[in-house]
């Protein structure tokens, strides 16, 4: 298999903190790709360590390059191919990406459609952020791209530890079978098909108001109701939580995840999709690890009683530097996983759950024991996953898998294939000063306060 992993870059410099993420894209050689997209204005800004890496293809576009290239193939792919409303649409996308570039990630459902061209070589493609450190990512050493059940699914993705029964495709990873079929699912989303034209015109029109207003509370008030109205076609609640209102922001994975997961056309394709909690948090304190390729984390650190991180780190790189592959791939390594039936409680359409803490999740799973034809059955078989009666029916074997992690040196240690230290950038210094593009470090750690070196030479 061969993985791309998507990441477009628009509007202003790259962030230095992208040294990391190119840097960690070492334990993906042989698997996996990052293809890194950005416009002649960026040409400058382009980390050092993502022009080292040789499973780093840097795709240079000119000024316009990423909105044009939206455009087009939505075009295609929707049968807008009136050449009026193409350049209109270009210029206006393109506008509303230089004054909020953020938007950008709203088409990430689209991007193996939108970025197909560049795809042909690849079995698998992903999306992805620009505060990700990456694991491992090599099919031959773990499950996680690989193993005998990993290619009976579509889409697969990764969610946070603990976080897998809410049900929804996550942003830093959702990895999909490079197909035609798959590629094209984001088309059942209004915002990014037939109402594209609203979406794009509505963002745009408040983000000029803003420039040009002198009264941004007042111009906050005018928006909000005139975006309640434009966003019921989009949003059939028009509410909002975590002071995010749904027609400024329409969440990249909350239409898409209630289209793959569960729609009436994901039955009728019979999808085929895993979520596994696999992504590393900075919803929690605890430092992250990278050794040479491998990402960690220890768990109940701080209990002096129960030894030091230090020594728990040692430990399991002795352990994994002498166990065979096999040995390692035992059922007591860190990351294992149990299958669980599952059940969907929330409606699919109400989209207030955009932050991560609202209870309220829109696609959420029980997942302690399901009442089957009037019988309670046990956990730990893999099952179809059914939602309440009365709604859409579920594709068949949508997964909800929980990790089991390993003692070692009565610390607990967890490793996974992604870290996403987005939280953290609000408070620490991220300016890589620790990554010398000639002698990059084997071993550092993430903290809320930045990068830190560990050894820059391998031992």
């Amino acid at each position: 298999m061969r993985v791309a992993i998507i990441l477009p870059w628009v509007g202003g410099a790259m962030p230095p903190h992208l040294s990391f993420t190119c840097h960690t894209m070492i334990g993906g050689l042989g698997t996996a790709t990052l293809l890194l997209f950005h416009e002649v204005t960026q040409k400058q800004s382009v980390p050092e360590a993502c022009l080292a890496r040789s499973n780093i293809e840097v795709k240079e576009l000119q000024d316009g390059g990423i909105a044009a290239l939206h455009v087009r193939r939505i075009a295609e792919a929707t049968g807008s191919l009136s050449r009026v409303w193409n350049v209109d649409m270009q210029l206006k996308l393109e506008r509303l990406l230089q004054i909020a570039p953020a938007l950008l990630s709203e088409f990430k459902p689209s991007w193996g459609w939108v970025f197909g061209e560049y795809l042909y070589e690849y079995s698998h493609w992903t999306y992805t952020d620009v505060d990700i450190v990456f694991g491992r990512l090599n099919s031959e050493l773990d499950d996680w791209l690989g193993g005998v059940e990993f290619d009976r699914y579509d889409i697969q993705t990764w969610s946070f530890l603990g976080d897998a029964g809410r049900l929804f495709l996550r942003g830093q990873w959702a990895l999909h079978k490079n197909e035609q079929r798959i590629n094209l699912l984001w088309l059942n989303c209004g915002h990014l098909n037939e109402d594209l034209r609203i979406n794009i015109e509505a963002k745009l029109q408040f983000y000029q108001d803003m420039l040009e207003s002198k009264n941004s509370h007042r111009l906050k008030l005018l928006y909000r109701k005139r975006m309640t109205t434009a966003a019921l076609p989009l949003d059939e609640s028009g509410l909002h939580e975590c002071s995010v209102h749904t027609g400024r922001f329409i969440s990249a994975e909350g239409c898409y995840s209630c289209v793959v997961i569960s729609s009436s056309l994901a039955a009728a394709l019979d999808l085929r999709v895993r979520i596994s909690p696999l992504v590393l948090s900075d919803h929690s304190d605890v430092p992250v690890f990278w050794f040479r390729g491998s990402l960690v984390r220890c768990i109940n650190h701080w209990n002096s009683k129960r030894g030091t991180c230090g020594e728990a780190l040692r430990a399991w790189k002795h352990i994994r530097a002498n166990y065979t592959m096999r040995a390692y791939r035992s059922p007591e390594t860190p990351i294992n996983a149990v299958f669980k039936r599952a059940i969907v409680i929330h409606d699919c359409f109400n989209m207030r759950w955009i932050c991560r803490s609202a209870r309220r999740a829109a696609l959420h799973a029980l997942v302690d024991k399901l009442e089957l034809g009037g019988q309670f059955e046990p956990l730990g078989q893999e099952k179809t996953v059914l939602l309440r009666p009365g709604k859409e029916l579920l594709p068949k074997a949508t997964l909800v898998m929980t990790p089991m992690i390993k003692p070692s040196v009565s610390i607990q240690i967890i490793e996974a294939p992604l870290f996403h230290f987005r939280k953290w950038v609000d408070y620490g210094r991220w300016h890589p000063t620790s990554l010398d593009k000639n002698m990059p470090p084997v071993i550092f750690s993430v903290k809320s306060s930045g990068f830190v070196c560990l050894q820059r030479h391998r031992t």
